[in-house]
């Protein structure tokens, strides 16, 4: 039997449990996190997250702040703003939100790219270093984010921004002569391309998914599915078999599953 993800919004939940966290996260931890990015948490590290977006997009001046994954903090908080308005309507949640939408959009390259690292470091430095980069990770949580604010409110500026940065990395990565043939250092673009595929129909997103899952390796660079050790760190693995169920599920990619399995009882067997 498959599981069918349900869309934000379609489920109304008001359990004694579950709806304390819930009303947890519109209430405090939102708020919280859209002070920890424009850094008002005094007794924290700075974000400099948005600082970042507004030196990329000409309305400061300065230099740029933070780890190459930086720009994640705004994508994890607009994620988390569209799960929250497909439950609870807030009108000025909803405009704050749309200014950090127009703000990323203002950064947009012409080509589609996204990431204020490489816009204020080092412009001729792109997909350079797939390892420790960040870019694809970064690139994923910002499709995430886009898929669940599209999904919450209907709006389609963020979406379509992020479908142009798709379409880039379509052209930037596979197999073809003159293309990068690698996959990123850190899993989650795979996801991202997929919820993209989810919302838009459009296969293309679907099979870069499928490309960047295939030409991973473990060991002696051997693809995904022939790789007999798995190593590393745990946000990547699960991040990547996440991508696998996904794949599996809009794809019907049985091979992908019979892994899975394999993993779970490496994992969770008290024989081994």
């Amino acid at each position: 039997m498959r599981l069918q993800s349900l869309k934000p919004g379609s489920v109304c939940i008001r359990d004694p449990f579950w709806s304390r966290h819930v009303d947890l996260v519109r209430k405090a931890i939102l708020p919280y996190q859209w002070d920890a990015i424009n850094n008002r948490i005094g007794d924290a590290e700075p974000s400099h997250c948005l600082e970042n977006f507004r030196i990329a997009a000409g309305r400061s001046s300065g230099a740029f702040y933070g780890a190459p994954f930086q720009d994640t903090d705004a994508a994890k908080w607009l994620e988390a703003v569209g799960f929250t308005l497909a439950d609870h309507k807030d009108e000025e949640l909803e405009k704050t939100a749309d200014e950090v939408i127009d703000l990323i959009a203002e950064d947009q390259c012409a080509d589609g790219y996204i990431n204020t690292f490489y816009t204020l470091t080092d412009p001729e430095g792109r997909w350079s270093d797939l390892c420790e980069g960040h870019e694809l990770y970064t690139a994923g949580h910002l499709m995430e984010a886009a898929v669940a604010y599209y999904l919450g409110t209907g709006k389609r500026k963020f979406l379509d921004c992020m479908c142009r940065f798709a379409d880039l990395i379509i052209d930037t990565f596979g197999t073809e002569e003159g293309k990068i043939h690698g996959y990123p250092g850190h899993e989650e673009v795979e996801i991202g391309l997929i919820k993209l595929y989810q919302v838009t129909g459009e296969k293309k997103y679907l099979d870069q998914a499928k490309y960047f899952v295939d030409a991973r390796g473990a060991g002696e660079n051997l693809p995904l599915r022939q790789s007999p050790i798995h190593t590393g760190i745990t946000a990547g693995w699960e991040k990547c078999w996440s991508g696998c169920a996904r794949s599996c599920e809009v794809a019907e990619q049985e091979q992908y599953l019979c892994l899975q399995e394999i993993l779970f009882l490496l994992f969770y067997s008290p024989s081994v």
